[in-house]
């Protein structure tokens, strides 16, 4: 299917990438504002997932890039509660 010179995690980073740009324009249209929020706030940090998955930064310095950003958006509360909650998941699930 891969009709492209790009890498399989370019690829893969860019749809998501993509996909998240049009969660927030329809969480926009919408007038979702938890669907815009998240989407907004996470869009960028898939580029910046792939930079790591190329060896071009690390994962604690997109955590770090997913802080600051959430701060930036006021989405801070949302952040906390849901590293708590990942860290408090099962890894089973």
């Amino acid at each position: 299917m891969q009709t492209t010179n790009k890498t399989s995690v370019e690829l893969v980073h860019r749809l998501l990438f993509r996909a998240l740009v049009e969660m927030r324009a329809r969480g926009h249209e919408n007038k979702d504002k938890l669907v815009f929020h998240l989407a907004d706030l996470f869009h960028n940090v898939v580029l910046e997932m792939e930079n790591a998955a190329e060896g071009k930064t690390t994962y604690d310095a997109v955590l770090r890039f997913i802080e600051e950003r959430a701060t930036e958006k006021g989405c801070e509360k949302w952040l906390s509660g849901a590293l708590e909650s990942v860290a408090l998941a099962d890894p089973r699930d």
